[in-house]
């Protein structure tokens, strides 16, 4: 075999490292967010190449179910007979067919080449063999009529059915009429540029745009976070504006009477938290809770020395018997919210693994209550729209406990439009440009 350098043609180890991405995420259950920084040194990506290579891996893990339709549209065998690397092979050969400006040919040509490259070791007939199906059915590919019209929402966007359910079970719920449930199947397809808040300092960052509704978000439009001074020193941090936006709705929302104590239930890695902790006022402790040590750690590295860290688990109160002004609870969930981010996160989550968290979610709330002083406030936050663990679980906690009440949240979120009928908002990546998360608040009585 020749030498893998003569055998590509320029371009290729951004493909290489597509590849070697969605392997670490199929094999390893890496997170293809944490993953990528990794990979892209291990084969010395950056600029174009690095777009390239992202844009390839994140694109197939957002379409892999409708990539396999056309995929098996060009196979005489089920794809399920097939080994998972050509499987990716082939997703990312009809990636760059139909979504990116690569030509036909280079497209077919360089997936042939990976198949060939990734079989150093196998018998020579075994390598054909590789070689050969994926230029059939990639050439197949590029020839063949494809209807997606025909095909459910689910395939077509490339979410589980049930997710597809969910999606439109909440749209109804929150007041959307159902044609934007195939506008959010398609916005969780698009990517997204990072979106950092800025914590201190003068807002304006070259390589950066305003966010559209928080006055701390910056979208990055040129950069990437790391190679922003603000986000190595900790005046910046990652974060998504709707995120931003439930720790501002937080920090607007009124107990009644003086404040002591604010508590941040389950905190980690840290970022509302991080928000949160620089707007504590003095004269109060604000008190940030984990149950798992590494994500205390990643707390501490963004929490100024302000706040208090426990580590344990908020069910039992690790706090002891206080009392608190303010309590946040972003509940443990699905993230079903932040699929356009976390691409691979439609194919691990079932939907009897994300019902079986409704009771943790109702566990913490009864805790959050216990927790919060009469005229206190609670606010509940999802990165999820799935009503199981939005309206249900709060409407569960309301009929079992006569001490809480709910409120209308919608003017926590000043100059946000399309908030529906409330009491509880919903944000959503297709009306909002953020993911969708979910907030409640709740008032101590």
């Amino acid at each position: 075999m020749e030498d893998e350098a003569k055998e590509h043609p320029d371009g290729d180890m951004p493909r290489m490292a597509a590849l070697e991405l969605l392997r670490l995420v199929r094999d390893e259950g890496a997170y293809a967010n944490l993953a990528l920084p990794q990979v892209l040194r291990k084969y010395k990506l950056n600029g174009r190449d690095a777009a390239f290579s992202v844009e390839l891996a994140y694109g197939v893990l957002r379409n892999q179910m409708l990539y396999d339709a056309m995929a098996q549209q060009c196979s005489s065998r089920p794809l399920s007979n097939t080994e998972p690397e050509i499987i990716d092979i082939l997703r990312l050969g009809i990636h760059q067919i139909y979504a990116m400006r690569v030509p036909d040919h280079a497209a077919v040509d360089t997936c042939a080449a990976l198949a060939r490259v990734t079989a150093k070791g196998k018998e020579l007939g075994h390598v054909k063999a590789r070689v050969g199906f994926v230029n059939a059915v990639l050439r197949c590919v590029t020839t063949s009529e494809f209807d997606a019209e025909t095909l459910t929402l689910g395939i077509r966007y490339s979410h589980q059915d049930w997710i597809v359910q969910a999606f439109e079970e909440s749209l109804v719920r929150n007041g959307l009429a159902l044609p934007d449930l195939e506008r959010l199947l398609k916005s969780n397809n698009t990517p997204v540029h990072p979106v950092i808040a800025v914590r201190e300092g003068d807002p304006e960052i070259e390589g950066t745009i305003s966010g559209l509704w928080s006055k701390q978000a910056r979208i990055l439009t040129d950069v990437i976070p790391l190679e922003l001074d603000q986000v190595r020193d900790g005046s910046a941090i990652v974060q998504d504006e709707g995120s931003q936006l439930v720790a501002q709705a937080f920090l607007l929302a009124e107990p009644t009477g003086p404040e002591s104590a604010w508590l941040d239930m389950c905190a980690g890695p840290g970022g509302k938290a991080a928000l949160i902790s620089d707007s504590v006022p003095s004269g109060v402790e604000f008190i940030a809770v984990d149950q798992h040590t590494h994500r205390v750690d990643l707390m501490s590295k963004i929490i100024g020395p302000s706040a208090t860290l426990l580590t344990g688990d908020a069910r039992e109160r690790p706090w002891g018997n206080r009392f608190f002004d303010r309590v946040l609870l972003d509940a443990p969930c699905s993230g079903l919210g932040a699929l356009r981010r976390r691409p691979e996160a439609r194919w691990r989550k079932t939907k009897k693994q994300t019902l079986e968290l409704t009771e943790l979610q109702e566990e913490l709330l009864f805790a959050a209550i216990d927790s919060t002083r009469v005229g206190g406030i609670i606010a509940y936050v999802t990165c999820s729209p799935y009503l199981e663990e939005t309206w249900a679980v709060v409407e569960s906690v309301l009929r079992a406990r006569a001490n809480v009440q709910l409120e209308d949240a919608r003017s926590l979120f000043p100059g946000v439009s399309n908030l529906g009928e409330g009491p509880c908002v919903q944000l959503w990546p297709h009306v909002h440009a953020t993911d969708a998360m979910f907030f409640a608040l709740l008032r101590r009585v």
